[in-house]
Parts: C-alpha cells; sequence; structure tokens
C-alpha cells in the first residue's frame, strides 16, 4: 500500500476522484480514503495546513495502514528565481525554516535535514520534467519576496511550503520510504495573495496527476524490494 498526504482538499480531489473499491475511515478529525488507483493499493488523506497536522497524520496513517512507502504532494512557493508556476519541485532534501539551529544541534531526534528516497526520487525524475532540490518548510505563509529571499539564503530551498518536512520527519523516525512532491503555484516575486488565488487549482491537478503517472513505477519498485 502507498500512502498519499496531501495539505489541501484541491491537492487530492483527482485522486480521490480515481479511487475504486472505496471506502473511509475517520482517524483524528480526517477521513482516510482506503481504495485502487489502477490497482495500486492507496490510502489518501487530507492533513490540513501546518507541521502539525501533517506530522499527526502521517503518523496515524503509518500506525494505522502500515504503507509500504508515504508521498507528500501539493503546491509550494517558489524560493528560487529560476522556478515558474507549473514548474515541479521534486524534493531530495528537506528542512524547516523556522526553528533554530541550536535546537536541532541540542535536541533529539531533530535533524538538520531529512531525505526522501533515492529511488523514488529517481522515479519522479523518469515520470516527470522536474527540478530536484531542496524544500523548507514552516508554519507561516510567505506572503512578501523579503521573506521568500531571507529564506531561500538560510536554506538554500528551491520552493517553500508548510507541510513536507513535519512528514518526511515522521517518516524518517519510522523508517517509511518518502517522497516529497510540489509544484509551483506563485513564483520568487509574485505576492502570494494574488497568485495563490489564480493559480493554486491548477497546481494542485498538476501535482496530482504526477502522482498518479507514478504509482504504478513506486508500486513495482517496492515490490521488487521485497524479493531482494
Amino acid at each position: 500500500m502507498i500512502g498519499v498526504i496531501s495539505a489541501l482538499g484541491s491537492e487530492s480531489e483527482l485522486l480521490c476522484r480515481r479511487l475504486t473499491d472505496a471506502r473511509e475511515e475517520k482517524h483524528a478529525g480526517a477521513t482516510y480514503r482506503i481504495g485502487k488507483i489502477d490497482g495500486v493499493e492507496v490510502v489518501l488523506v487530507v492533513c490540513g495546513v501546518g507541521k502539525v497536522n501533517a506530522a499527526m497524520h502521517a503518523q496515524a496513517m503509518m500506525d494505522f495502514y502500515h504503507p509500504s512507502a508515504v508521498l507528500q504532494s501539493g503546491v509550494a512557493g517558489a524560493l528560487s528565481p529560476s522556478l515558474r508556476v507549473y514548474d515541479l519541485v521534486i524534493g531530495d532534501k528537506l528542512s524547516y525554516h523556522d526553528m533554530q539551529d541550536f535546537v536541532i544541534e541540542r535536541f533529539e531526534p531533530l535533524e538538520k535535514e531529512y531525505f526522501s528516497d533515492a529511488a523514488l526520487v529517481k522515479i519522479a525524475k523518469e515520470t516527470a520534467d522536474g527540478v530536484v532540490g531542496k524544500i523548507a518548510s514552516g508554519d507561516i505563509f510567505v506572503s512578501d519576496k523579503e521573506t521568500k529571499r531571507d529564506i531561500r539564503e538560510r536554506t538554500q530551498a528551491l520552493c517553500v511550503e508548510m507541510e513536507g518536512t513535519a512528514v518526511a520527519h515522521t517518516a524518517h523516525l519510522n523508517e517509511v520510504p518518502f517522497l516529497a512532491l510540489r509544484v509551483i503555484s506563485d513564483s520568487a516575486d509574485a505576492p502570494l495573495e494574488v497568485a495563490f488565488e489564480i493559480f493554486e487549482k491548477a497546481a494542485a491537478k498538476k501535482s496530482a496527476e504526477i502522482v498518479l503517472a507514478m504509482l504504478p513505477k513506486i508500486e513495482r519498485e517496492l515490490r521488487e524490494r521485497k524479493v531482494k
């Protein structure tokens, strides 16, 4: 079974429409949809916005459904000036942008960076045209150019969002293969309030389409791991 975590309903809408043999279960206020997409067993959840929601429902998904891999898919704001709306970022590394370095360095089990599974990154690269790089997460809507520039300089991340690192953190502690995919909904120099309203739904749909294309390939990869 493959788990897919989205923060917004728009990021999961297409996946839910493709679900067959479906059933629903509720955990911690969220609806988990279990079924198959093109024959691949999946569990889907819309976790809500922010790191706490993301970590809580990532852990619930792992505890109740024991997925062989977890994907975190959705939209993000660009930090790199080279990225444009609808570009794909394949997150090979993730970090928090709103946590102080001395806290990460002093307290377990925090890590400076969390990593996507290398084989899943490779599948993403083979499936869709995207840029591989770092994603930064934090509990703020990054809505101005100055804040974007500051986060970029401190983290060297390509884009920013509010959930990915928390899911990666949870997957790391549970030793579950993880992958982050983000489609850009606002460029580095665009006001968030304007760009997000215009481009968010189309960017979310593109992210879900990439997940759909990847699912059979991920299932094959995970099956091969069990055989080895």
